[in-house]
């Protein structure tokens, strides 16, 4: 009879460490869904509405890894490089 009760406890323990382990992930991954990440979301409103009414920010209002000047304007310079297509007679 000892026997099962050792397996038996043995068996609970188990279970109740399983459950534990299963609901600090559940709010690990709750916490990581609600908190964004570092990067995201530096832009303020009113750093929106400064671009509306001005048309820009200052530099020093933009973290430094937040563009890449260099990628920019390469795409710039790819865009604007190709070249277009006539339109359709269809649309005509």
């Amino acid at each position: 009879m000892t026997v099962y009760v050792s397996w038996l406890s043995l068996w609970l323990s188990a279970l109740m460490l399983a459950l534990v382990a299963m609901a600090i992930l559940a709010v690990l991954r709750r916490r990581r869904r609600l908190k964004p990440p570092v990067q995201a979301g530096w832009l303020t409103d009113q750093m929106v509405r400064q671009i509306i009414e001005v048309g820009a920010l200052s530099e020093r209002q933009v973290p430094e890894e937040a563009l890449n000047m260099e990628e920019i304007a390469r795409e710039e310079d790819r865009f604007w490089s190709e070249t277009w297509d006539d339109p359709d007679h269809y649309w005509e």
